[in-house]
C-alpha cells in the first residue's frame, strides 16, 4: 500500500468533522496553493494565446440565451442520468 492509499484509508475512518479538518489543512497548504496558482497561470496563458490567434466567439443576446438554454438542458440531462430529479 503506497502513502496515498494509506492516507485515503485513514481518512475514511475519520468522522465528518475530522475529514473537514483534513480537507481544510490540505487546501490551505502552500503546496496546494502553489499547484492551484500554476494551473491558473497555465489556463490564463492558454486563454491569451487563443485570443491572440483569433480563437474566440463573440456572443449576441440571442446566442447567449441559446447557450444558457443548452447548459441548462445539459445539466438536467446529467442529473437525470445520475438518478437525481432536477429542480423546476
Amino acid at each position: 500500500m503506497n502513502a496515498v492509499q494509506k492516507i485515503k484509508a485513514a481518512a475514511a475512518k475519520l468522522n465528518p468533522d475530522e475529514q473537514v479538518e483534513v480537507f481544510r489543512w490540505w487546501v490551505e497548504s502552500d503546496t496546494f496553493k502553489q499547484r492551484q496558482l500554476a494551473s491558473l497561470k497555465r489556463e490564463i496563458a492558454i486563454g491569451i494565446e487563443d485570443l491572440e490567434h483569433g480563437r474566440y466567439q463573440s456572443y449576441t443576446d440571442a446566442n447567449v440565451m441559446q447557450l444558457a438554454e443548452a447548459v441548462g438542458r445539459s445539466g438536467r440531462e446529467r442529473l437525470m442520468h445520475n438518478g437525481k430529479k432536477p429542480k423546476a
